[in-house]
């Protein structure tokens, strides 16, 4: 019990830095969006800014979160069976064959922009692809330290360090956001270097901590260890799988290329806002209860693992899924207010708000694939979710070539939303076959299917609240945050109501929790 209690204290105080730093990282965040929409709009500059993006994006999601995910496993097994000492050995190889492999990606990538940019957006007019060329020049070698600061906060979470990844983040936008305001004088090429030396001091912010548990790199060419072995064994399926995650944006950006000029900028804003509570709440959780997950396979505790695995999920539906109504109903006050300013103007707007609306439908699921997707990591199984991932895939580009003709750009998101929502489903069936039945999501269903009564009567109060404040507050900055705390506060607040009544399992724990933490008095007695 002691061992229980003092895992899930580990778990709470993880999750409460991670979400705290991510939370600021995601401020930053959309202080960052709106200083790229006031500084230059929705327009050629935008999109080839954010193609130039898209190169070390792509790095960043598959050989980011691959291996941030995989060296939590890796590194508690390898120290298990061979000491901490060949541990940090066996990942002084594993970087030293990044740093070789991205060296050269980089090298061969400079002189190539253009045909980058050309295979990525190849309906992109022809100076705005110049443009985008120039920039893919400037940030390419980001992809250097996306990779090793990645792999860095892996590797400080298995070592019960949390903090200073986490806020890695928070320095990069920083950095980019002070390029943005650079690139209103000296042009959206700023921009590009803030980018580029904000991820590099993310890295190098690590670095300092990591000598601090125990790791001192040294350049070491050791492929064929048993260790290495295994670990590109569960690494390349995941690769693969991020990778084919990463085809989600590659579909969108060929696609939208092809639309009216500003899609691909809507399309971004329109996710960034989207994807708030999957970056500030579904990822800390996930990445907080990754290293117990992890424990609790390697030693093969069934329950143990299950329960905490269907606990995640059960409380990423309850706290995501009003959120994702609310997004819905409220897309448009909430685009006044984050981007309706400078050159962002009507047009900019409508595409954005129709776009935002698509993306909330699927928020849910966006927010449940990260833990999902971890629970099989946890048990060295890197291959059934890139099973699912192909699947997934093939399933949005049907989608997106079905309705990018009645929907344009806006028919991307929704294709994309089916499709993260259609890969919980099938996630979920596979981890119940895996672990011959003891993760089984059965149990869930009530709470799931009251939280969605709950989240309905939530987002009618949330619209009406908001139809009649449209017409007393008016437009601008201050009428649309009026519409949006307003509103998505009474939403929130039926949402509660609903939810205590109805007395969904899961939101009532938190409640119980909450107030058990107000009534706390300190102890003058000793602690056990």
């Amino acid at each position: 019990m002691g061992t229980i209690n003092n895992t899930a204290g580990t778990v709470a105080r993880a999750a409460a830095v991670i979400v705290i730093f991510t939370g600021l990282s995601k401020i930053l965040g959309f202080i960052r969006e709106m200083v790229l929409a006031y500084g230059f709009g929705a327009g050629a500059a935008t999109d080839a800014y954010l193609v130039a993006l898209t190169i070390p994006g792509i790095i960043f999601a598959v050989l980011g979160g691959a291996l941030a995910a995989g060296a939590v496993p890796l590194f508690t097994s390898f120290r298990s069976r061979w000491g901490e000492d060949e541990a940090w050995r066996l990942f002084s190889a594993m970087i030293t064959f990044l740093l070789v492999v991205l060296t050269g990606f980089t090298l061969v990538g400079e002189p190539l922009a253009r045909q980058l940019v050309w295979i990525i957006t190849p309906g992109l007019p022809e100076e705005t692809a110049v443009l985008a060329a120039s920039l893919t020049r400037i940030v390419l070698p980001s992809v250097i330290f996306l990779a090793l600061g990645n792999i860095y906060y892996g590797l400080l979470n298995a070592n019960g360090i949390f903090g200073p990844p986490a806020f890695s983040s928070v320095l990069t936008n920083v950095l980019v956001i002070g390029g943005l305001v650079l690139g209103m004088k000296y042009g959206i090429v700023a921009a590009a270097w803030g980018v580029l030396s904000g991820y590099a001091a993310a890295f190098l912010l690590q670095v300092p901590y990591m000598r601090g548990v125990g790791f001192r790199y040294r350049p070491v060419w050791d492929l064929r260890h048993p260790g290495m072995v295994e670990a590109w064994q569960m690494l390349v399926p995941v690769l693969i799988s991020s990778g084919l995650g990463q085809i989600y944006l590659i579909i969108d950006r060929i696609l939208a290329s092809g639309l009216p000029e500003g899609s691909i900028t809507a399309l971004n804003y329109a996710q960034k806002v989207a994807m708030l509570p999957q970056g500030m709440l579904a990822v800390p959780l996930a990445t907080a209860i990754f290293p117990a997950l992890a424990e609790r396979a390697v030693a093969e505790s069934e329950e143990d693992f299950a329960r905490a695995l269907t606990r995640g999920v059960s409380l990423i539906v309850v706290t995501t899924l009003p959120l994702a109504v609310l997004v819905l109903v409220l897309a448009r006050p909430t685009v006044e207010l984050l981007f309706m300013r400078g050159a962002f103007d009507e047009r900019a707007a409508a595409m954005t708000t129709l776009a935002l609306a698509m993306f909330a439908i699927g928020l849910v699921g966006q927010c449940v694939n990260p833990l999902m997707t971890r629970g099989f990591y946890a048990r060295q199984d890197s291959v059934t979710p890139l099973k699912c991932g192909v699947v997934a895939i093939g399933l949005n580009l049907v989608l997106s070539l079905i309705l990018i003709h009645p929907l344009k750009h806006a028919g991307l998101a929704l294709a994309n939303s089916l499709a993260a929502t259609f890969n919980i489903f099938q996630l979920g069936w596979r981890l119940s076959r895996a672990s011959g039945g003891q993760v089984s999501f059965s149990g869930i269903g009530r709470d799931v299917g009251l939280t969605v009564v709950a989240a309905a009567v939530c987002g009618l109060a949330a619209s009406a609240c908001d139809a009649v404040l449209a017409g007393i507050v008016g437009k601008g900055t201050v009428g649309a945050f009026i519409r949006v705390t307003v509103a998505g506060s009474a939403g929130l607040f039926v949402f509660g109501v609903a939810a205590w009544f109805l007395r969904v399992r899961e939101f009532v724990a938190l409640v119980d929790k909450g107030v058990g933490l107000l009534q706390r008095r300190p102890s003058t007695g000793s602690v056990n």
